[in-house]
């Protein structure tokens, strides 16, 4: 059974994307623009997510994965990197009262999986850095000791 709330996002589909990738481009920084390569995969994504949040039975978590790890390299705070999912929500207008709430939960739901995602790629960013600072520290003094 199809919700009314999956009937909006299936029958405005493109419209709704393209109002939502251009707003998430308007975000990043640096101003990218539609033809770069990350505002592609990005674009690409959003597009995958959408039809997930839309079909229940399509999976949600490799195009959260996805999104996140192109996220967490921007140089933006977390909570702006995640607010995308919240711009969805005034996106998707003219809901019913009686579908209001459950499409507010299901965008909440994906704002914990995608916050989760997002902190494990920051975390291995960072990890990487440090490994990295070892690395330099323990060749510098390989070439002082010789």
């Amino acid at each position: 059974m199809t919700r009314a709330w999956e009937q909006i996002i299936n029958s405005n589909r493109q419209a709704i994307l393209g109002r939502w990738s251009s707003s998430v481009m308007a975000m990043l920084p640096g101003g990218l623009n539609h033809g770069s390569l990350v505002a592609s995969a990005l674009a690409e994504e959003l597009g995958g997510l959408l039809d997930a949040i839309a079909d229940p039975a399509l999976p949600i978590a490799e195009p959260i994965v996805r999104i996140t790890r192109i996220l967490a390299v921007q140089e933006m705070p977390p909570s702006k990197a995640l607010s995308i999912l919240f711009g969805l929500r005034g996106l998707v207008e003219g809901l019913p009262a009686e579908c209001a709430e459950p499409f507010r939960d299901r965008l909440e739901e994906l704002t914990l999986q995608s916050f989760d995602s997002y902190m494990k790629h920051r975390e291995t960013i960072y990890q990487l850095k440090v490994d990295e600072g070892r690395r330099r520290m323990h060749m510098s003094l390989r070439r002082a000791e010789a």
